[in-house]
């Protein structure tokens, strides 16, 4: 089994690599983004929930830049985009990856126009709506419970703690 696609959509041909993937995806395509930096149990939780609710699964992944102006922390990511985008295309339950160097995925949204869009419960669905999802309203937003106590911050502190 190959890993599944990875496209920079910051590339001159993003455009048209994203609608190779959308057309190899079986409908009701499901997408969801993050910075996805440190992998755990929590992000696969959250991943295969996703995909769980459609038939194909597109995962957009934050550039670093991108990650960066999160604030994430001024030395995160720890693991570069392409390793990240490279890990999750690998999982067998994802059609496709997409590198963003936006702070949402509202333009990757737009291009993409996927039938749902899932994000983390930590999110509200005001928020999304009036930023990722602005004016998209054919796009159907589901919010996913998050793993209790998993988080790639939450990894780092116990990580420190063990060293320090």
């Amino acid at each position: 089994m190959k890993p599944a696609r990875i496209v920079n959509f910051s590339h001159s041909d993003g455009m048209k690599q994203i609608l190779e993937v959308k057309n190899q995806c079986k409908p009701k395509i499901v997408f969801t983004s993050g910075v996805f930096d440190l992998v755990h149990a929590g992000h696969l939780e959250y991943l295969l929930a996703a995909r769980h609710l459609g038939n194909s699964l597109i995962v957009g992944v934050n550039s670093d830049n991108s990650a960066r102006r999160l604030e994430k922390g001024p030395s995160r990511p720890f693991v570069g985009a392409e390793d990240r985008a490279g890990l999750l295309a690998c999982l067998r339950f994802v059609d496709g990856v997409i590198l963003f160097d936006e702070d949402t995925p509202f333009t990757l949204l737009k291009a993409l126009n996927p039938s749902i869009f899932v994000k983390g419960g930590d999110y509200s669905e005001k928020q999304l709506r009036d930023t990722d999802l602005k004016g998209l309203d054919d796009i159907e937003l589901k919010l996913v419970p998050l793993k209790q106590n998993y988080s790639s911050t939450n990894l780092v502190r116990k990580i420190v703690a063990a060293h320090s």
